[in-house]
């Protein structure tokens, strides 16, 4: 019998979002007919729009309370689902599936008590469980616990082509006489992730070629893309809270390449094809979020005190914040130098 409709949920962040199109494109090659339904939190149903082989995009408020949350859940499982895959496995999420018990496939090794021992005792428990893995990789282990050979795959978004003509005519009129772009990501959920060099790298490449700088954030981290754009020359143009997340998306595709701390914006430009040089400092690698594409590139160097928290919320509990500032501004345009002249393609702690 063919499979209908499919239900994903992965609810939040932009980042882990962007890194389930590997796992739709793995679905839709196995279930090329089935309806997919997507499960996102509000704020992200744009970034949602744009994975590939998603049909219905279903919301939840970012506040939504438990009234709302059963009731969701009441309306989900009244759907003729024949598979739900819970990428989550989040309280919430886990609420949200729980009518549809029958249905949810067993999910993935999200390697809590490795991440713990490392973070809390600083030991590498990773071989004991099988590995430190790319999150885009363990979520497919629902798809090969039905015994489907799943492979992992580039991350893809499907960029609108309306945000696409809007982002060629933004950046000409930015810049008009700009033939190359590089992208440039200073900002970050969290301050510890933040490397503070952004404003030496960017005037030292700018003196050094003809491209520009698309410096891109978020509305709350627009002080800081604008402190950067002001010192580096007018080639250097700050579009931080002025673009949604397609147009985002739009301008980070017509980069070059992508110079970005760890953040979502890291990942959303490798799914629309870009290389990125990212600065690693306050997580760890083994956590399964470094950058895949083989030009991309990330730089390390961590103090014994790293990785200090999960996700890097965690302040800074030294007089220095190290591992960002054992990064030099020479290595970082030394690296990006290399990564334009096609040179070696990562660099690993």
């Amino acid at each position: 019998m063919q499979t209908k409709r499919i239900l994903v949920l992965r609810l939040s962040s932009l980042g882990d979002v962007i890194l389930c199109s590997s796992f739709l494109r793995g679905l839709r090659e196995h279930f090329p007919g089935a309806a997919i339904d997507y499960v996102v939190r509000q704020d992200l149903e744009p970034v949602a729009a744009m994975l590939p082989g998603v049909e219905r995009i279903i919301t939840i408020e970012r506040n939504a309370g438990l009234a709302g949350l059963v009731r969701r859940s009441g309306e989900l499982a009244a759907r003729d689902y024949a598979h739900v895959f819970d990428l989550h496995q989040s309280v919430r999420s886990r609420l949200l599936v729980s009518r549809m018990r029958s249905r949810v496939r067993p999910g993935f090794a999200k390697q809590l008590i490795p991440r713990w021992a490392l973070v809390h005792l600083h030991r590498d428990w990773y071989g004991r469980f099988g590995g430190a893995r790319a999150l885009r990789e363990r979520m497919l282990e629902p798809l090969r616990r039905l015994g489907l050979p799943a492979r992992v795959q580039p991350t893809e978004l499907l960029v609108p082509e309306t945000a696409r003509r809007e982002a060629a005519t933004l950046l000409e009129r930015a810049v008009p006489s700009a033939s190359r772009w590089i992208g440039v990501v200073p900002g970050a959920r969290w301050p510890s992730k933040r490397w503070p060099g952004f404003a030496e790298l960017v005037p030292a490449l700018a003196a050094d070629g003809d491209s520009a700088f698309a410096v891109l954030g978020s509305q709350e981290e627009a002080p800081l893309a604008s402190a950067v754009a002001r010192v580096s020359g007018p080639r250097s143009v700050s579009f931080a809270g002025r673009l949604d997340l397609a147009g985002t998306a739009a301008v980070l595709e017509r980069c070059e390449l992508v110079i970005t701390n760890d953040s979502g914006l890291l990942h959303m430009a490798e799914a629309v094809g870009r290389p990125v040089l990212a600065f690693w400092g306050p997580t760890s690698p083994a956590f399964g979020y470094t950058p895949y594409r083989p030009e991309s590139r990330f730089l390390y160097h961590p103090p014994r005190c790293s990785p200090c928290s999960k996700n890097g919320s965690r302040p800074c509990h030294r007089p220095t914040h190290e591992c960002m500032l054992n990064i030099t501004v020479r290595e970082a345009a030394e690296a990006v130098v290399r990564m334009r002249a096609g040179g070696e393609a990562r660099t690993r702690p």
